[in-house]
């Protein structure tokens, strides 16, 4: 009876270490998670002032195409009226 009191006591003993070292383990990688948690936050927010960044470039890439159209436009308007003044004298 003693024998299995001493098992018993040993497996029990056994049993609150493992408990406790995965209760430190568990509190470990809660810290990690939030960590984590607080990086992802970061990219995320990142992420968004670059996508917003991205869509004002794609906008400011818009209107130059169409300055440059215009620009093409009034060249080609200049240059006949040149030669309209080159005719002339």
């Amino acid at each position: 009876m003693e024998s299995n009191l001493n098992i018993l006591e040993t497996k029990v003993l056994g049993a609150i270490k493992l408990i406790k070292e995965l209760r430190e383990e568990n509190a470990g990688l809660k810290v990690q998670l939030e960590e984590l948690e607080m990086r992802n936050l970061e990219f995320e927010e990142m992420n968004s002032k670059l996508n917003h960044q991205l869509d004002d470039v794609q906008q400011q890439a818009a209107n130059v195409e169409v300055y440059e159209e215009k620009r093409k436009e009034i060249e080609s308007k200049v240059g006949g009226l040149l030669d309209q003044l080159e005719a002339l004298g």
